[in-house]
């Protein structure tokens, strides 16, 4: 899928599915780097969090493409499939950064349980 608009005409419904696609396999990413990092499995977390990063970096792509192209004139119309995008891109956004802090709580609880053990 090219990620640069030169026109309406490339703002077509397969861009738009595979933009919308893009950012969900986004977000099961991150979710599934939550799942992993609870399993105390942090390798395969960073893993699924550099898999939800590089399809968010082609979802920015696009999603700066129609920005540029549309330069606050109004060129893109607002339709209900494009405000849906956004709001995924924004709660993936978020769902990324809990995701981050997530894995970092569960990394510090393993440490301290393993100390724990430890000292048993």
């Amino acid at each position: 899928m090219t990620t640069e608009i030169n026109s309406s005409d490339d703002i077509t419904e397969e861009f738009l599915m595979t933009l919308l696609c893009q950012v969900g396999e986004a977000r099961a990413a991150f979710m599934d780097a939550m799942q992993a990092a609870r399993r105390g499995d942090f390798k395969q977390s960073q893993s699924l969090m550099k898999a939800g990063d590089d399809a968010l970096v082609a979802v920015h792509k696009s999603q700066t493409s129609l920005i540029g192209f549309d330069q606050g004139e109004g060129k893109v119309t607002m339709t209900l499939i494009l405000t849906h995008i956004q709001d995924h891109i924004m709660t993936t956004m978020l769902c990324r950064e809990m995701a981050e802090e997530i894995s970092v709580i569960h990394q510090k609880l393993q440490k301290v349980l393993d100390s724990e053990k430890a000292h048993i």
